[in-house]
This record gives C-alpha cells, sequence and structure tokens, in this order.
C-alpha cells in the first residue's frame, strides 16, 4: 500500500507575547519579500510577480490547527482520510498581498503568510503559505468599481426596485468575485443592506429595521456599455423573508 500525506496549516487563537523578545529572529519586510519571491519561483515558475504589499503587522497565535489529508492507495484506487490536530505552543505570521499575472494573462491578488514557530525566546522563521485569492481580470478589462462607487449603484438599484424597503446604506462585505463569458463580463458582491419596511412591505415588517445579506447572485454589476450597472431583476427577486434579519425597532 502506497501512502501519500499533504498538510494544510492554519491558525486561530490568541497569545499575549512578552515584549522583550516580539520581535527576536522575526525577519524584516526586505526579506520576507525575498522569501515570498522565491516560494513563488519555485512553485509557481510560470507566473510573475506584479508587486508584493505588507498587510498589517505580525500576528501572535497560541495554536496552530493542522489540517492532514492522507491518501492510501492500492489495487482497489486511491482513498482520501481528513483528520484535524492542534499544536500548542508559539506561533506567529507576517501577511502580505501578493498581486501575480498567470501565462493566460489573467491576474490575481493572494494573501500570502511568513510563519515562525516559537523557539526558546525568539522565533525561528518556517514556511510560506498562501490563503484567500482574489481575482483581478486580465489587461485590457474594466477596472473593478470602488468599494464606495459599488455601494451607490446598489443603493440606488434598491431603492428602484423595491418600494417594501427604505435603504439607508448599502456595504460591499468583500471583494467581489469576477465573471466572463466570452464578451460579457460582470461582478458578483456579497453586501449588507440597512433597510427599512415601508407601507408596501408586508404588515410584519412594516416600519422595522432589517438587514439583509443576499447571495452574491442577487447583488451582480455588469458591464454594460462601457459602464458597470447594476442587475436589478436578481434584486427584485430577493426573497427578505429568508435573507433580511431585524436590525432594530
Amino acid at each position: 500500500m502506497n501512502t501519500a500525506i499533504r498538510i494544510v496549516v492554519f491558525f486561530f487563537g490568541l497569545l499575549f507575547v512578552d515584549t522583550s523578545f516580539a520581535q527576536s529572529g522575526l525577519l524584516p519586510w526586505p526579506e520576507v519579500q525575498k522569501k515570498i519571491s522565491s516560494h513563488w519561483a519555485e512553485h509557481y515558475p510560470n507566473e510573475k510577480i506584479l508587486h508584493i504589499e505588507q498587510k498589517g503587522g505580525v500576528e501572535y497565535t497560541a495554536t496552530q490547527k493542522v489540517q492532514e489529508d492522507t491518501s492510501y492507495s492500492d489495487w482497489w484506487g486511491t482513498t482520501w482520510v481528513t483528520t484535524n490536530k492542534e499544536i500548542q505552543g508559539s506561533f506567529a505570521r507576517q501577511v502580505a498581498l501578493v498581486s501575480v499575472e498567470r501565462a493566460n494573462k489573467s491576474r490575481a491578488r493572494f494573501e500570502v503568510a511568513a510563519l515562525y514557530r516559537g523557539v526558546g525566546k525568539s522565533w525561528k522563521f518556517d514556511q510560506i503559505t498562501l490563503g484567500p485569492v482574489t481575482e483581478l481580470g486580465k489587461p485590457g478589462d474594466p477596472s473593478v468599481p470602488a468599494k464606495a462607487d459599488a455601494q451607490r449603484l446598489f443603493k440606488d438599484a434598491w431603492s428602484k426596485t423595491r418600494p417594501d424597503f427604505e435603504v439607508e446604506a448599502v456595504t460591499v462585505l468583500a471583494a467581489p468575485k469576477i465573471g466572463q463569458s466570452g464578451e460579457n463580463r460582470w461582478l458578483n458582491y456579497q453586501l449588507a443592506i440597512t433597510a427599512t419596511g415601508t407601507a408596501k412591505a408586508s404588515s410584519k415588517m412594516q416600519g422595522k429595521k432589517y438587514r439583509c445579506t443576499p447571495a452574491d447572485y442577487s447583488s451582480v454589476l455588469k458591464w454594460n456599455d462601457g459602464a458597470w450597472v447594476a442587475d436589478e431583476s436578481p434584486i427584485r427577486d430577493v426573497n427578505e423573508a429568508s435573507n433580511c434579519d431585524l436590525a432594530g425597532p
């Protein structure tokens, strides 16, 4: 029987670190950039790094959670078994945003972390890991609208298509997902809409404030005639009973 193991590491928890050694052993930012560049050259040689940006300060944790995927292969095929383990100790990470261009000219931004383990009164560099990715499209594609512009477009669309609500605010919760089919381009958003039920709402919702968080397929901007416009149809179809929760009196 052949066995293969793949390990994924991520963090949770909080560690209060003695300031006398909090920075001991941590790499200066230029060295972190070099580590990331080397990691990319080794693992993703067909991708070109466009920009590496530091995100926040060093984060410290007291618990490391390891997800271990193990495969067992025999004459009957391959079976994967996933197990989770928690490791107690001292851990730290420095987070960066890495923008890259792939061989097909598409672009993406990855959240990347330089990970450390606490050893005595110092930190020892462990590895570079990849986290969430945001697709950025291709050169020549229309730019993703600024957050404030997207919020304005959706607020106007909700105010127009949902007379059962008086919209107070629309908040973009995360970077949009980019979609493309042929010449058609669109952006799917995760939104939070704060609104009050009007006289056209159901009797139980009238005069009450709600926070609505519809699925991202209900919050779409389409590229149309050189501008981003909100797709009103899915907004009109949002089910307020299942997508909106009371937010106040």
